[in-house]
């Protein structure tokens, strides 16, 4: 068999990934609880989150759920976050004043963590402050949690995309997990390292939260979601993902800069730092999922007539990115240019790999890091 129909057959093992998956990766139904629902604590770690706290905490006291608290914890914020806060009267929300960041630890794991004791919810609900829940997301998730026996449920998320390079970028992250993750093999598997969180939604159990050692159990791990999730399916619990693209929409990066600067502080931690399994990564997917546009793009500068099986493959690869975009509510023109968003996406893994092993640093949210696992706060630059 040539190499050119092994990779035809791969492209299209792959289309039936995504169909298996879209069926695996359901959305969650709308649910009604009564005076009896459990407790639900929503918990939103904020450090200068004055554009967006106002519209995450609104969200959360309009939920459709009858029995909730929300939590939001200033963590240092020079901005004006404390006081938006303060302003919306509710007695169901709570301002927690962070403490100061202790070594060894990153401020996100610190500021859930402190949420999560100051929590007084049989469940949790960790929520970026740049992520809005739709009325009926609690209810819903809270149903999905219970009725699947789940420790841990996280959602593919709707993802607001704004500048020209989110757009292009951003998708890359639900066809990640639609198109290139067993998801179904995830889930059931024992392997704690075979988990999957999202970290602008993750909903716990307090038993599951305590009895893997929550965002204590690896306080200064750069990629607090995938580790919580792999640390609660280590303590025996199940993990769950669902499409949650009508129930919550969020911002990951807005522009260039900082989409290459949050993938590449993510990616080889959310890998588990296994080297191998990020070259294997690269060295797969970058030929599988480029070479078919290098062969036809160069194919008709030469005037060469269009080869069947090549246009085959281009066809498969974007359909397979606009059906992911379909199933997510992302946008769908950006898929012929698929190749670019692969070729950025490698990129930041082999720099975050770099990072972790030349002892380099990430910053995130003001605050330095060295990368790698562990991660400790470095003194902050002049």
């Amino acid at each position: 068999m040539t190499p050119q129909r092994l990779l035809t057959l791969a492209l299209v093992a792959q289309a039936f990934l995504l169909v298996w998956n879209l069926a695996v990766v359901r959305r969650p139904r709308a649910r009604k609880w009564g005076s009896g629902a459990p407790l639900l604590s929503c918990l939103v770690p904020a450090r200068d989150e004055e554009a967006v706290i106002e519209g995450c905490v609104g969200a959360l006291l309009g939920q459709h759920y009858p029995n909730i608290e929300v939590l939001v914890l200033d963590d240092g914020s020079s901005d004006g976050t404390a006081a938006r806060v303060a302003a919306q009267a509710d007695p169901r929300l709570r301002l927690v004043p962070g403490g100061p960041l202790p070594p060894a630890w990153t401020g996100k794991n610190w500021a859930c963590h402190q949420l999560a004791a100051q929590a007084v919810g049989d469940v949790l609900c960790f929520v970026d402050a740049d992520t809005v829940l739709a009325p009926d997301a609690v209810a819903s998730c809270v149903g999905e949690l219970r009725e699947s026996d789940l420790g841990l449920l996280t959602l593919l998320l709707r993802n607001e995309t704004v500048s020209l390079a989110e757009q292009v970028l951003i998708p890359m992250v639900n066809y990640a997990f639609l198109a290139l993750t067993p998801v179904a093999v995830v889930e059931h598997a024992r392997h704690p390292d075979l988990a999957i969180g999202i970290g602008p939604f993750l909903m716990v159990t307090r038993e599951a939260y305590t009895a893997s050692g929550g965002h204590a159990a690896a306080p200064g791990h750069l990629v607090d979601d995938m580790h919580l999730a792999r640390s609660i399916k280590g303590a025996g619990y199940r993990t769950g993902l669902a499409n949650g693209t009508d129930l919550a929409q969020t911002r990951f990066s807005t522009g260039l800069r900082p989409i290459w600067d949050g993938f590449s502080k993510n990616a080889f931690g959310a890998l588990a730092y296994r080297a191998w399994f990020a070259i294997l990564a690269i060295a797969v997917l970058v030929p599988l999922l480029v070479l078919p546009f290098v062969r036809l793009g160069l194919g008709l500068l030469a005037g060469e007539p269009l080869d069947g099986e090549t246009v085959l493959q281009v066809g498969l690869i974007v359909g397979v990115r606009a059906a992911a975009a379909v199933a997510t509510r992302d946008r769908i023109w950006s898929a012929p240019l698929h190749p670019l968003a692969v070729l950025f996406w490698a990129a930041t893994l082999a720099h975050s790999m770099v990072l972790a092993y030349s002892g380099g640093a990430v910053s995130w949210k003001g605050r330095e890091y060295a990368a790698g696992e562990p991660a400790t706060e470095r003194p902050k630059r002049d």
